[in-house]
Parts: C-alpha cells; structure tokens; sequence
C-alpha cells in the first residue's frame, strides 16, 4: 500500500529540516524488526553488532537457532543484546526504540524484571549518607552494637526472596533498515 499524501509531506518536511541543519537534533524513527527470547547459549552480558552474513549468523549463534534468511549486508545492521544469566523467570529485553540521531542509529532498550522485583525498586529507600559513628558509650563497648542489656529488635522486615524458577538468558535481536550508519545501543535504567 502506497503511503498517504500527508506522510508524504511529513517525510519530505523531515527530509529538508535535516538537509538545511534544522533538524540536526531530531531523532527520526528507522525501521526495524526484533526478535526475542529468555534463553540464549550465550550466558554472558554482551551487545554485539552485525554488518556481515558471518556476523549476522554468529548473533543467532549466540541465541543457538539458525539465521533468518533475510539479512542483506551492505543494505541492513543488525544488533544483539544478550543480558547474561539471570537467576530466574520473569527477566527480558525491551525495545524502547530504534532512531536516527546526528548520523547513527540508536537502539534504546531497558531490562524487564520480574513484577516483584521492580516493584520493591521503586519502593525501596534512597540510600542516605549515615552519621559518623558514635564513640562508645563505655570503655570496653563497641561502637555500633547494642549494649548486653539492650533488648532485642525483633520487628525487621522478612527477606525478600529471589526470582523463582529456572535461571534463564535474555536476549533481543534487532535487524535496522540502515546498513549506511553506525550503530550506538544504549539501556535505559529502569526507576
């Protein structure tokens, strides 16, 4: 299907603000496909871009599932990300985005956590700077414990327990429409 008259003028509109420098900072969308799983053989933290045929199939090595047959070098990149081992279910790759920004594509993505674990991440206190520790208050005693007579805390909070299930390893391919840029991958911190 042919795109509209409207899109039409908006590409061309874009075109131009870039071509006289007004839209040097502009961040244009770039097509591009994903795929993605939650069990790579791969089980370290790596992003890995691929320009060539052998590039592209040793990023689905990674993955251990044969290459798609569609990558045309010279005409596509293709970006991996592989998040490493993680100790249970629930950990994925988000693609944020995919753009062309100041002549390069940029791919944005976040790690997905398990809903608990997110959760206590955003409710969880900000680290604040401590005072000084006090010197003791007898000779003998040290400083930071309670003293014998002192009663015991017994209100803290449980600890909170880890992922549940087998370890898993995320990981994301991106394939980009652009074999013309270089390619910048960045994560976005989750909070």
């Amino acid at each position: 299907m042919a795109p509209s008259f409207d899109v039409r003028v908006g590409v061309l509109l874009a075109v131009l603000l870039l071509a006289t420098g007004g839209g040097t900072a502009m961040a244009q969308s770039v097509e591009f496909r994903h795929w993605h799983g939650v069990t790579a053989m791969t089980r370290q933290p790596e992003q890995v871009i691929a320009g060539t045929m052998a590039e592209w199939r040793g990023l689905w090595s990674r993955v251990g599932l044969p290459a798609p047959d569609m990558f045309e070098q010279g005409r596509m990149r293709a970006v991996g990300i592989f998040l490493g081992r993680r100790a249970g279910e629930g950990y994925a790759v988000n693609v944020l985005s995919t753009s062309w920004r100041r002549n390069r594509v940029v791919v944005v993505f976040e790690e997905r956590m398990p809903p608990e674990i997110m959760l206590a991440q955003r409710t969880a206190p900000r680290p604040v700077a401590s005072p000084p520790p006090s010197p003791p208050a007898r000779p003998g005693a040290m400083a930071g414990f309670a003293a014998p007579s002192a009663p015991a805390i017994t209100n803290l909070p449980p600890a909170a327990g880890g992922p549940v299930g087998h370890p898993t390893s995320p990981w994301a391919i991106i394939l980009v429409h652009r074999g013309d840029l270089p390619v910048t991958v960045e994560q976005r911190l989750f909070r």
